[in-house]
């Protein structure tokens, strides 16, 4: 009886395991997921050729009764070339002034390789620990939860979680709030970005930021992704 148990038991972990793609996989360290991490990001950086997306931003402030929406269409080329066209805007002109303008600003500011050197998240710029032994799940897929603190306290940087895909590497969420407070009169802010995969990429899906602004009060933004073409370059495998 006791071998038929454990035999049972050990169907039904298989079972269990095996629901999710990844988490039957063995146990890796840091290093070796910041290796596979960095090899998927050069590929990624090879493979895709040209986006086309429509971004709605959203942001909202509950005291004052305000809110604004904007969609901004954007075409990306590796390596740097980004170019963003406001398609429409409504709502409260501060909001638009004060955060949906900052946001394309600082993707500009952000955009040339030797700004995105010093951005990325990456062993350069960050320190990585697990944060949970094994395989997560997230969204269907298994995923490694690993901790990031910068190296460096700017205005870009981000203390908390990443989660990475157990099949490929791929960063396919980030959460945490910056490391060096955006302004005086933020007191708290914090962000979560998810990815989704389309042919094969990585690519931001949706982003959720709430802030707590000194005498504004609590404050929210979102960022949705609708992608209209997604080209990758042929030959590379």
């Amino acid at each position: 009886m006791v071998i038929s148990m454990n035999r049972i038991f050990t169907f039904l972990l298989l079972i269990i395991f095996s629901a999710v793609p990844g988490l039957s996989q063995d146990v890796l360290s840091v290093e070796q997921i910041l290796d596979r991490m960095a090899s998927r990001t050069d590929w990624q950086n090879r493979k895709l050729a040209e986006v086309q997306v429509d971004r709605k931003f959203y942001a909202a402030n509950a005291r004052f009764r305000a809110d604004s929406t904007m969609v901004v269409h954007t075409i990306y080329r590796p390596p740097d070339e980004m170019q963003s066209t406001v398609v429409s805007q409504q709502g409260s002109p501060l909001i638009r002034t004060r955060v949906f303008e900052k946001i394309l600003e600082a993707e500009s500011e952000t955009q040339s390789k030797k700004a995105k050197e010093q951005v990325d998240i990456v062993p350069a710029n960050y320190r990585f620990a697990l944060a949970t032994p094994g395989v997560e799940e997230c969204e269907g897929r298994g995923c490694l939860h690993l901790k990031i603190s910068p190296k460096r306290r700017d205005k870009y940087s981000l203390n908390g979680d990443i989660w990475v895909d157990a099949e490929d590497y791929s960063i396919v969420r980030i959460h945490g709030t910056p490391a060096k407070r955006p302004s005086l009169w933020t007191l708290h802010t914090e962000i979560d970005r998810r990815y989704k995969k389309i042919d094969d990429i990585w690519l931001p899906d949706r982003l959720e930021s709430s802030s707590n602004v000194m005498i504004a009060g609590p404050s929210v933004l979102s960022i949705e992704y609708s992608y209209e073409s997604v080209q990758t370059a042929a030959g590379v495998h």
